[in-house]
């Protein structure tokens, strides 16, 4: 209620001020107005822009409407329904006499049957009675532009006003549902919300961005590269894909060239604990300035984007797209480039060729975007393999080596096929000791060592035999068979998928000599989390099942079901909170195993490790 009624009274102050402008004073404003959002590079580039038809002392941005339509650019205008549930929707209007008197004497378009405009993307000219600069806008207390905004999410907000109608105390009694502007126009100035977003604030931002978009990866990241000045173009990679294993390829070749003294970024997801894991430079993390500095260029890119082309990030697109505009500035050495999901299309396919492209293990997954064979899900992989590139290829099923074998040959691409480690620690007559464990990084270990080599060969000489040594001894990676605890001993791993857990129920049997286990299992619906059960089911004594904090995770009395009906111990733990005590309340010498979705792995671990 007191909120409510300080925006009351902002709104009544802000009202009279702008009522008090001379209509000198408003043409004059209103004009510098429209030839500002003329030269904003989001009206300039779009083909299509909502405006509003203003009323009583608002700005007047009908100048700009005229130029626009005269320009050939199609606009829309707003209608409200007082009485309906959707109550507010934008119609095409090709010119000015077209508008009619509607509900609150507001001109709009006439009801003669045109359907609502469905412009994914497209500016939208907010008019107000209050903004602040940090996208905090007051309207007129009906809310129509805040429900519009909330069933249409991928529009670029643009508030129109004067500078007398700026109050930075709006900021601090806003509501939830009050739509945030991205942009603030007056006569003096355009303000960018994104400039005044704490690191959290636009963390948050980039991390409920859509997780796919309606354009494949490689068509979005292509788009932001050119308007950030292609800094992939000033870059050398490694280029890693596969369904597992990607990430210890990465952190073994991180190791390897942190030995060898060079400067090599490392760019992996999803993170544990903090975004900036996702950016690295050797083991230092991306600063959180530096996450500001470059997102707030990446969030403004996305904007035109979406004005242009109707093209939004996701996630991923923002962080390959910081990641690369800090790698440029830091000048690194090499960057190794974990991909997202699949290869042909995916958002870091837009690389020049790379020195060296890893493909490790693969399995099944994402079939429904990447198929549901081993060979049709190669083929995606396998799209990374660009003329010029050199190639190492993981041993394997016949069915994804052939791809393989076959895209180098058609590329013409030198290839290479690694295989594993064996048990005593041998490759290629040389002898490394694995730092870390699980049977599954013996392959991944020979990967890495094979693009080393390839690396020395192609120019990077600091790359001896004694730094692939050292760095396959010295590599860690975790969240991946990670022991965090020795009494009771507790194991981190973070199998999300059946290739995955297969790995680790082997390296379990291997290690355990008949052992049984206490899991604690938290996985995503879309996974084959049934075979995951059968994989593990004769190593556990009991299961604990969790829900990981996602709108994908499969439930944890479905999942405890499951386990039930086919034959295991099994109950429901409800969170990370629970699944500590439960953890701690076992008898010291019990063996605690606790896998599935990184980002349940990634809360339990920081749990765990303050205790």
């Amino acid at each position: 209620m007191e909120r409510s009624m300080k925006k009351q009274k902002i709104r009544s102050r802000k009202r009279a001020e702008r009522d008090a402008l001379t209509p000198d004073g408003r043409i004059l404003c209103s004009h510098m107005i429209c030839e500002a959002l003329l030269q904003m590079p989001l009206i300039r580039e779009t083909q299509a822009v909502c405006c509003y038809a203003p009323i009583g002392s608002e700005v007047d941005i009908m100048e700009l409407a005229e130029r626009l339509w005269a320009e050939g650019k199609r606009l829309a205008f707003p209608r409200v329904f007082p009485s309906a549930e959707a109550d507010m929707e934008f119609y095409e209007v090709k010119e000015r006499r077209e508008l009619v008197e509607g509900a609150f004497h507001v001109p709009e378009p006439p009801a003669d049957g045109r359907l609502p405009v469905d412009w994914k993307g497209a500016p939208v000219l907010v008019p107000g009675v209050a903004f602040s600069v940090s996208g905090a806008r007051c309207g007129y207390g009906k809310g129509y532009y805040d429900r519009y905004f909330a069933t249409h999410p991928e529009q670029v907000r643009v508030g129109v006003a004067y500078e007398c109608q700026l109050s930075e105390e709006l900021s601090d009694c806003c509501e939830a549902t009050d739509a945030q502007m991205d942009y603030v126009q007056t006569e003096g100035c355009c303000y960018r919300s994104v400039d005044g977003m704490s690191y959290e604030a636009l963390v948050e931002k980039i991390s409920t961005s859509r997780r796919f978009g309606r354009a494949p990866g490689i068509v979005c990241s292509a788009a932001v590269m050119e308007l950030l000045g292609h800094p992939e173009r000033e870059l050398s990679f490694v280029h890693i894909a596969g369904t597992n294993g990607k990430g210890s390829v990465a952190a073994f070749l991180r190791e390897i060239c942190e030995k060898a003294g060079l400067r090599a970024g490392m760019f992996t997801s999803p993170h544990l604990q903090e975004f900036t894991e996702r950016i690295q430079i050797g083991h230092r993390q991306i600063p959180r300035e530096k996450v500001l500095e470059f997102g707030r260029i990446v969030v403004a890119a996305n904007h035109r984007l979406m004005a242009s082309r109707g093209i939004n990030l996701t996630m991923f697109d923002y962080c390959l797209a910081i990641a690369l505009l800090y790698y440029r500035e830091q000048g690194v050495d090499l960057v190794i480039l974990e991909t997202g999901m699949g290869g042909r299309l995916d958002s870091t396919n837009i690389i020049p060729p790379p020195i060296v492209s890893v493909i490790t293990g693969i399995g099944l997954e994402h079939t429904e975007y990447l198929g549901d064979t081993i060979a049709a899900i190669a083929a995606e992989k396998a799209g990374i393999l660009k003329h010029g590139t050199q190639a190492v290829l993981m041993d394997q099923d016949t069915q994804a080596m052939d791809v393989f074998t076959q895209r180098c040959r058609e590329a013409d691409i030198v290839y290479r096929i690694s295989g594993s480690v064996d048990t005593s620690g041998s490759y290629k007559n040389v002898h490394y000791e694995i730092g870390m464990p699980g049977v599954y990084q013996r392959k991944n270990a020979a990967a890495a060592i094979e693009a080393a080599h390839l690396l020395a060969k192609a120019g990077y000489g600091q790359i001896t035999q004694e730094a692939i040594t050292e760095g396959i001894r010295d590599a860690r990676w975790q969240g991946r068979m990670e022991v965090v605890s020795d009494h009771p001993w507790v194991l981190l791993d973070g199998a999300h998928n059946v290739h995955g857990v297969t790995a680790l129920a082997q390296s379990l049997r291997e290690a355990g000599n008949g052992t049984k286990y206490t899991f604690f299992m938290g996985v995503m619906a879309d996974k084959d989390y049934e075979t995951m059960v059968d994989l593990i089911l004769p190593l556990a004594k009991r299961i604990y099942a969790l829900e990981p904090d996602s709108d994908r995770a499969l439930s944890a009395e479905k999942l405890c079901g499951l386990i039930r009906q086919k034959g295991g111990n099994a109950d429901v733990c409800a969170d990370a909170r629970q699944l500590s005590e439960l953890v701690y309340a076992q008898p010291q010498d019990e063996k605690c195993v606790i896998f599935g979705s990184l980002y349940l792995i990634g809360e339990i671990r920081q749990r765990l490790k303050n205790i």
